[in-house]
């Protein structure tokens, strides 16, 4: 705990206790987090002002929102389960719920402090009385929505759950896979191979004009982009950029005859797309001998599966 913390807790007037809240906001379609959060405070004491925190500046709003919460305590061992209910008189959150699918999987976090470690800018004339805004608070409490309890034309209800308690959660996030690999090749959420093409999805050796020091940067990529107007020859290699949900990646393909100038994702038959099969061998042949050095025998290899596993 916080000295500072620690000791106005001990104060025999210590100042008014606040609570702060964040819902950290999800994209409801891919369901991954997007730089956005509902900052706000329940209003002890009747305060309904916006509440500055942050940062050792004030720098985060928080905003005023009628809210009850409770069953934050734990008793006997077990981890509490917390509840949040919201005013809803004015149909905010019954609009919010059906956009963000109820809140579900959303991380809640709650931050206790004192006003005496406020910043400056919560006070007249931007001084805090107390001398002390440090921005001092308790250890962030994490939870997690974990369904909606309630909603009616008055308030909405959810109930919040420990991160290390989730219903229906997977420990590890990952399926256990003693053979596949599953990172997303060329990817920068994958292995995060970046040299010459080397293998068909087959695991097939692909033969190619480029150098084998090659490092395939965005750049490069685009220097290697296909170009209906040229004509490519065997072990020509093409880059083709192909829109992700994440972000845009490219495809490497190996030209497999002379005079060619077909598209390579339609050509199958002229082009041969660089490919990693997913297995140790796959992985091996991009990141086992690197340059005449034998980084597995020092680094070990990138790879994604769990092949301890077997048996």
């Amino acid at each position: 705990m916080n000295k500072d913390i620690f000791n106005e807790i001990m104060e025999l007037e210590p100042s008014t206790l606040i609570t702060l809240y964040e819902i950290i906001l999800k994209d409801p379609e891919t369901e991954e987090e997007i730089p956005a959060t509902y900052k706000f405070h329940a209003g002890e004491n009747g305060y309904g002002n916006p509440i500055f925190f942050g940062g050792g500046t004030g720098r985060d709003e928080y905003f005023y929102l009628p809210c009850f919460a409770e069953g934050f305590d734990y008793e006997d061992e077990n981890l509490p389960r917390p509840s949040l209910k919201f005013d809803n008189t004015d149909g905010f959150f019954s609009l919010k719920t059906r956009y963000f699918k109820d809140f579900v999987g959303f991380d809640v976090r709650r931050t206790k402090t004192f006003v005496k470690f406020l910043h400056g800018k919560n006070f007249p004339n931007g001084v805090n009385p107390f001398g002390s805004p440090t921005e001092a608070a308790f250890p962030i409490e994490k939870y997690t929505i974990n369904k909606k309890n309630l909603e009616n034309s008055d308030y909405i209800e959810f109930e919040l759950v420990s991160r290390f308690e989730k219903e229906g959660g997977l420990v590890p996030a990952r399926k256990i896979i003693h053979n596949t690999c599953g990172w997303k090749y060329r990817h920068t959420y994958g292995c995060g191979y970046n040299g010459p093409p080397v293998t068909d999805k087959g695991g097939n050796t692909l033969t190619h004009n480029e150098s084998a020091t090659l490092v395939v940067s965005s750049a490069t990529a685009r220097n290697l982009k296909w170009d209906k107007d040229k004509t490519y020859n065997q072990g020509d290699v093409a880059s083709v950029y192909v829109e992700e949900s994440d972000e845009t990646i490219y495809h490497l393909y190996v030209c497999q005859s002379n005079g060619i100038q077909s598209n390579p994702i339609k050509d199958k038959k002229n082009w041969v797309q660089d490919m990693c099969p997913k297995s140790i061998l796959g992985c091996r042949a991009r990141f086992g001998i690197v340059n005449d050095v034998n980084k597995e025998k020092t680094n070990g290899l990138p790879f994604g599966g769990f092949p301890g596993s077997y048996g």
